[in-house]
Formats: structure tokens, C-alpha cells, sequence
């Protein structure tokens, strides 16, 4: 029994998506060739570019921190300063892969709109 659970957890532990699996450049299959959101993912920052309203959260060129918590959840923020006030933005979405880690799925669901899914392939 105990060999049993012991593989178990083990298979588990390898699932967990970590920073490495998004390095790199990303490309919205979602959009328009030329208008396409492109994501630059480091280990630590995502670079929005063509950002838009139709890619919420990403409606701006811009930098977000992130981070992938146990439950394969992309957690984004930004935060920006006016000169008064610091203002923070962050958001949680749902991430996948497939076809060998070259296509990313993440769900994003708005407090007052439906569930929006963005599609990306590696580039």
C-alpha cells in the first residue's frame, strides 16, 4: 500500500507546471496575424505585446509579474505609481498545455463576464 501511495504522490509532484514550461515567446492563435497578443515570458515577468480590450486582462503593452501556484494557476500583477499612489493589479488564470508543452491555454473568468479562453503556440 505504501509503494502504492508513494508513486502516486511521486506523478503528482511532476504535473505541477513551473516557470520554466512558459520561457519563451508566445503567440495568440486567437487573433489576427498582424494584431496578435505576444506574451514574452522570462522566469519571472510576462512583456505584453498588441494588447487590446478583446485579450483581457492583457489590454496594454505592458509588464506583468507572475507566478504558478500549486493548483496550475497563473497568477498576474502589475503595479503602477502616479506620482500619489501606488495601484496594484492582479489577476488569476487557469493554465494548460499540450502538444509537448508548444501550445498554452489560459482561461480567464471576470467578475462580470463570461469566461474568456486564449490560445497560444510557441514561437
Amino acid at each position: 500500500m505504501c509503494i502504492v501511495c508513494t508513486v502516486l504522490l511521486t506523478s503528482c509532484i511532476h504535473s505541477e507546471i513551473d516557470n520554466s514550461m512558459l520561457v519563451g515567446k508566445w503567440v495568440s492563435v486567437n487573433g489576427a496575424k498582424d494584431a496578435a497578443l505576444n506574451l514574452y515570458i522570462d522566469e519571472l515577468e510576462i512583456e505584453v505585446k498588441n494588447g487590446s480590450w478583446d485579450y483581457r486582462p492583457f489590454i496594454s503593452d505592458e509588464i506583468w509579474e507572475y507566478y504558478i501556484d500549486k493548483d496550475s494557476v497563473l497568477n498576474i500583477s502589475r503595479t503602477e505609481y502616479d506620482g500619489d499612489e501606488y495601484d496594484t493589479e492582479s489577476y488569476e488564470l487557469d493554465l494548460s498545455f499540450s502538444n509537448s508543452y508548444n501550445t498554452l491555454t489560459l482561461w480567464y473568468k471576470p467578475a462580470f463576464s463570461s469566461l474568456r479562453k486564449y490560445t497560444f503556440i510557441r514561437r
